[in-house]
């Protein structure tokens, strides 16, 4: 996304386009990143209308189309077109597993909301703190190297430690581990000023703590829910729509990066906490735990 986007912004601005046309251009390169990346075309194009520009309209939608389009083609030329992720085919197993993905969106929202306000105390921290800027990131380094020696599976962009927790190959005391552990590494290594992105972390955050609700919830009611890396799939789309406030791109870039509709219904109902995560997240978990 940042690539994407750095690279729409100097092509913008060395052909000295109008605003109009450079925050479009932005947009789609943001676009073309995700795309390529997560091989998520559709997710591409929404993510960039719906989190970067705010609107939908014919002018931005047909230049970040083609952005998403010509990157996706290039993306699967290279690296193939196999989905992201490759998972077990989840369903709901009953109707009243609803109710269990309406409390799971509810622990989303939570782990949103800590997820960012960490973010945001940290940096502030950093800000704060009477020590030379350019020594910040090393010491935010050496903070996340210490981390990563104990648990190196918060290092990089942690897709097999997601793939890991879709396929229900991580006990329920890791998951709870790498919840807290990530939030960690990811604000250490933005608060103190190094380089990186929010996306692939919420998207791990999001999988190993619906993970680590699934294996509860399956322990409990075995008879009417399915494996854990079922919760875990609209875990981590449904943390990443309450961090990025997107959840139609949510919905789009788990049936993208999966292949996978059966699982859609229990993550639309998920998403509801999103307009009021703080709220409506507390209301529901505790209704849920009652």
């Amino acid at each position: 996304v940042q690539i994407g986007s750095a690279l729409g912004s100097t092509i913008g601005q060395k052909f000295h386009l109008s605003e109009r046309r450079l925050v479009n251009l932005i947009a789609s390169g943001a676009a073309g990143g995700i795309a390529a990346t997560f091989n998520a075309p559709i997710a591409g194009v929404m993510f960039a209308l719906e989190v970067i520009l705010g609107e939908f309209t014919i002018y931005t939608f047909s230049t970040i189309v083609v952005a998403a389009v010509t990157a996706s083609v290039i993306s699967r030329t290279v690296l193939g077109s196999s989905p992201a992720f490759i998972v077990p085919a989840y369903s709901l197993v009953s109707p009243w597993e609803l109710v269990l993905y309406l409390g799971l969106g509810g622990v989303a929202a939570l782990g949103a909301v800590t997820f960012v306000k960490a973010l945001y105390w940290l940096e502030d921290r950093f800000d704060e703190w009477a020590f030379p800027p350019y020594l910040k990131p090393a010491v935010g380094g050496l903070g996340l190297g210490i981390l990563g020696y104990f648990l190196p599976q918060v290092f990089g962009t942690g897709f097999e430690t997601i793939e890991n927790a879709l396929t229900n190959r991580l006990g329920l005391g890791l998951l709870l581990v790498l919840v807290l552990a990530k939030i960690l590494a990811t604000s250490l290594t933005l608060g103190s000023g190094a380089s990186g992105g929010v996306f692939a972390p919420a998207l791990f955050i999001g999988a190993v703590l619906g993970g680590a609700y699934g294996e509860v919830v399956h322990h409990l009611f075995p008879q009417v829910t399915a494996a854990s890396g079922a919760y875990a799939m609209v875990g981590m789309a449904a943390v990443f729509s309450g961090a990025a406030r997107a959840p139609i791109t949510s919905v789009l870039i788990l049936f993208e990066m999966t292949q996978d509709y059966r699982i859609i219904l229990p993550l639309m109902l998920s998403l509801i906490h999103i307009s009021e995560p703080t709220r409506l997240g507390m209301i529901s978990y505790a209704v849920f735990c009652l």
